[in-house]
């Protein structure tokens, strides 16, 4: 991946600091971190991560990705660095602590919908322009999970929100493939996170893949144009030779989206 600039969200730690690293040693030119926390760590890891000879610029840019402001702030940033985009990943991500609807305090419950909605919004709104403007890939991954899926009972604000993602990106690609925008949906695996510390307790057996998975996974999607599997949810979890041997299915079925059956 040359020349490529990627920029993650929630960038500080877990999946987001992963990802970042496998995005180094796939041989990016530019990776900008974001985050509300101290990114240096990542950093150190990207730069080590980097390969005999490549010249890797890493941008660390503090900011909430609610706030309309700091996000704005950080797509000048990363225009007056950069010039260009080519890869957006929204990773950063919230999950209140599990429990019942009822149960909640209100500014727990919503907190979900603010960080994984609101800000998975605010920084595709900002950098849009940059992504579609530049001449760049044009791709943007929206970290949904499984829990999507699930009607179960418990997390519920996380478990809507993921869902939202999905149709997210399908509107993202109605409104923004005719100039080229690629959008994907992705389960990153079930991975032990501090975020996935708030599970309740009888999942937590489930919670067995590696960072790598999730991160290599993202690598895999993007460094080549897919546009087959745009507006389409995608998991990590996957065999992806044996995916894209269903490619004409998934396309001539207009499967991996979210529809009702009746």
């Amino acid at each position: 991946m040359s020349g490529k600039v990627v920029l993650v969200t929630g960038a500080s730690k877990g999946i987001g600091k992963a990802v970042a690293v496998a995005f180094a040693q796939a041989g990016v030119s530019g990776l900008v971190l974001l985050a509300r926390s101290d990114m240096s760590a990542t950093k150190a890891a990207c730069e080590a991560a980097q390969r005999p000879g490549q010249s890797l610029q890493v941008l660390t840019i503090s900011a909430d990705n609610t706030i309309t402001a700091d996000v704005e702030a950080a797509a000048q940033n990363v225009k007056e660095t950069f010039g260009r985009l080519d890869v957006l990943i929204n990773n950063a991500g919230y999950m209140e602590g599990s429990g019942k609807i009822g149960d909640y305090e209100p500014e727990e419950w919503w907190k979900s919908w603010t960080i994984n909605i609101r800000g998975t919004y605010e920084v595709t709104r900002a950098f849009l322009p940059l992504l579609l403007e530049c001449g760049g890939d044009k791709i943007i991954v929206n970290v949904s999970s499984v829990g999507a899926h699930f009607v179960d009972g418990l997390i519920s604000a996380y478990k809507m929100t993921k869902l939202a993602i999905l149709r997210f990106t399908e509107l993202l690609m109605a409104e923004y493939g005719e100039k080229g925008l690629l959008a994907f949906s992705v389960h990153p695996g079930s991975i032990a996170t501090d975020m996935a510390e708030k599970l309740p307790e009888e999942l937590m057996h489930t919670l067995v893949d590696t960072l790598e998975l999730a991160s290599h996974g993202l690598v895999w999607l993007v460094r080549e144009r897919r546009d087959w599997l745009a507006g389409r949810y995608f998991s990590c979890h996957w065999d992806v030779d044996e995916l894209e041997a269903k490619k004409q299915e998934i396309v001539e079925g207009d499967k991996l989206k979210i529809r009702m059956v009746v």
